[in-house]
């Protein structure tokens, strides 16, 4: 990574003001690979040991609009989040006599080494901007579900919201994050049996023959019970939290599922749905503008700016929990930051 600030009368387009303070015009950086620490810390920062043993970190507010802790992210509402620096929220720039590592930061004890030979921190004046969009969904390939079936074949368009996209089964998930599409009790990935390169010719499972894929289809066997009623109501009061009656486990013949065999049929009211849990990827931009830096033993004169400094970005993964809802009233529940 190429420095961060670099040598400071060397790291910046700057000029002196009649006060003596500096006016920093442009950074000489690249935006850099940011590091995060976890929760309790809310530290996002990155390192150079390039020449010059440096870093730049924002230490944030515990307690502020980022405190996520009930998701587990550091913000996992996706759009733009902006607060101003402060005692609380801050950037500091420091210089040290040795390489520095992720320890000195994300230790509940920061080590004694490297020393700190020059640091630099903000004042009051200044705002960040935190930026968070999903990765996920970008490439043309995309299968956001992990479904198995691409997003584009599912009614994604990138210019509609989710409660606009397509939604088989109507329980207020689109159908690119519905990793059970048509609402039976039987995973899409489980029904579409595509050959190899079949995409282009939509070479999908069809049980009956009606001219819709199973992963679509609420009666697969098209015997006239639904797909996610043939099942044995017994086993009901037998299943755990966050179980649900399956129709691949019930066959009455030679191993085929009840619910693929038109010749059997069982017709239970199924109460129960398949918990709709995927990953999704998402990428954060770190952004700060007019900002000052002051050495924090006052031998050097403040640091003013006039940029939009961008700090750099991270990428984190999260397991989201999208609830069915039969009204379409769709709630989400974001778990697990990676």
């Amino acid at each position: 990574m190429k420095k961060i600030l670099g040598v400071l009368s060397l790291a910046f387009l700057m000029f002196s003001c009649d006060d003596g303070d500096i006016v920093v015009t442009d950074f000489a950086i690249e935006d850099a690979d940011l590091d995060v620490c976890g929760l309790d810390e809310k530290v996002i920062f990155a390192v150079n040991n390039d020449g010059v043993y440096e870093s730049i970190s924002l230490i944030l507010d515990a307690t502020g609009p980022i405190n996520d802790t009930v998701n587990g992210a550091l913000i996992s509402e996706i759009g733009d989040h902006q607060f101003n620096l402060s005692s609380n929220n801050r950037l500091i720039y420091r210089i040290y006599d040795g390489p520095i590592d992720s320890d000195y930061f994300c230790s509940s004890v920061p080590p004694s080494t490297p020393r700190v030979i020059q640091e630099f921190i903000s004042g009051d004046a200044g705002t960040v901007t935190i930026s968070v969009a999903y990765t996920d969904n970008l490439e043309e390939t995309a299968d956001t579900d992990g479904d198995g079936v691409p997003n584009y074949l599912e009614g994604y368009d990138p210019n509609l919201s989710d409660a606009e996209m397509l939604d088989t089964d109507g329980d207020g998930i689109p159908d690119y994050l519905d990793i059970d599409d048509d609402g039976d009790n039987v995973l899409t990935e489980d029904e579409i049996n595509p050959e190899e390169g079949s995409w282009e010719e939509f070479d999908f499972l069809d049980t009956d023959g009606d001219g819709t894929p199973d992963y679509l289809d609420p009666d697969d066997d098209g015997d006239g019970a639904l797909t996610r009623n043939e099942v044995n109501g017994n086993d009901l009061a037998n299943l755990d939290e966050g179980q649900y009656l399956n129709p691949l486990n019930y066959d009455q013949q030679d191993g085929i599922p009840d619910y693929l065999n038109s010749e059997f049929q069982r017709n239970f009211d199924n109460p129960t749905y398949i918990q709709n849990e995927i990953q999704r990827s998402v990428v954060t931009e770190v952004t700060i503008s007019g900002f000052s830096l002051r050495d924090s033993d006052g031998n050097s004169p403040d640091i003013n700016t006039n940029i939009a400094f961008e700090m750099g970005s991270f990428t984190s993964s999260f397991t989201i929990i999208y609830e069915r809802n039969v009204n379409n009233e769709e709630e989400e529940e974001e778990t697990e930051v990676e």
